[in-house]
């Protein structure tokens, strides 16, 4: 299978150093500084609690920013943050041939999360992450492999990947019937080191990932806080129940039984300890957050349903006004 990787990031990064590991042979598509380090350096992945990899290893994937010049693949994971995506068409589009298939390894609603869903909003398209269409447009929901994505990693260095452990990745059909590509894609990851199952019920999946995200990383950029030390604080937790609350109800609107209780969503995130979350990670650096993905198409979406999420847009704003004062916000075009 040909294998190509939009995006050096965190998840994109780890995918690829794993896929690289059992010479699976991934393409990965960087840019600037990124492609310069990982040509010079290599690719590190360091994780003192990933199997055998307690010391960590570097491996010498295929990275270019010329796509074009490695033509049609298999498979293209896109591993871009959300609202990066339409500016990297340029890097995709290259990649993609009549039976190429697409994975969204991305954080938040996807766009494609109405298209091809059965109810009153079918092929819906979410203004905070496709405000003109164009993804929808250019990806064919047949060819789509939603995935929720499990993956504790952060970038420390432009060629070195850190995790902290989470490696499982959902993934599965956003139409029917399922492309056969999908059950080939499974036994690969596995092999790599990374948990990944078939799922039949993929936005499920994507809205159960979206409960710890939605609260844990806009309040992390409001507050700086690691995810112990927020679950641990009543009034933040508190803060981030009321939002896990609203999206229970936007889930249930959606006819969609949520797998993890609340408590267990805060359980989950003491496990990680004193993780910064991805968007903490890129406030940090001076990037823009994945705002809109994560928690502005859920409003939107609550919104669409007469669902109530009063605390989750008093958190939109708070989170976008410090991301503005500091130029990490950038709004959905």
């Amino acid at each position: 299978m040909k294998i190509a990787i939009v995006g050096a990031g965190a998840i994109g990064g780890m995918i690829t150093a794993l896929l690289a590991r059992i010479g699976a042979d991934p393409l990965l598509i960087a840019r600037g500084s990124t492609l310069a380090a990982i040509r010079q350096y290599g690719l590190t992945f360091e994780d003192a609690t990933f199997q055998d990899a307690a010391s960590g290893f570097t491996c010498h994937p295929r990275v270019t920013d010329a796509p074009q010049v490695e033509g049609p693949q298999d498979l293209i994971i896109i591993a871009v943050k959300a609202h990066q995506i339409k500016s990297a068409l340029p890097m995709i589009t290259p990649l993609m041939g009549p039976n190429t298939h697409i994975l969204t390894a991305i954080n938040g609603l996807p766009w494609w999360f109405f298209q091809g869903a059965d109810g009153p909003h079918k092929n819906h398209i979410l203004k905070h992450v496709d405000p003109d269409g164009t993804l929808s447009r250019q990806f064919d929901p047949s060819r789509i492999i939603g995935c929720a994505v499990y993956l504790a990693s952060e970038v420390i260095a432009p060629y070195t990947i850190k995790s902290s452990g989470a490696n499982r990745l959902v993934i599965g059909a956003i139409t029917q019937p399922p492309p056969a590509i999908l059950s080939e894609i499974a036994p690969v990851m596995e092999a790599a080191g990374l948990t990944c199952t078939v799922s039949e019920a993929i936005r499920a999946d994507v809205l159960n990932k979206l409960m710890g995200n939605l609260w844990a990383n806009p309040l992390s950029v409001v507050t700086g806080g690691t995810l112990d030390i927020m679950t641990h604080d009543p009034q933040i937790s508190g803060i981030g129940r009321r939002m896990m609350e609203e999206f229970s109800d936007l889930c249930a609107a959606l006819k969609v039984s949520l797998s993890v209780t609340i408590d267990q969503r805060f359980q989950g995130g003491l496990k990680l300890g004193a993780f910064r979350t991805s968007m903490l990670q890129d406030y940090d650096r001076g990037r823009a957050i994945e705002l809109d993905a994560i928690l502005g198409a859920a409003i939107e979406v609550a919104d669409l349903l007469k669902t109530p999420c009063d605390t989750m847009r008093m958190v939109y704003a708070l989170t976008r006004m410090r991301a503005e004062a500091t130029g990490c916000y950038q709004k959905p075009v």
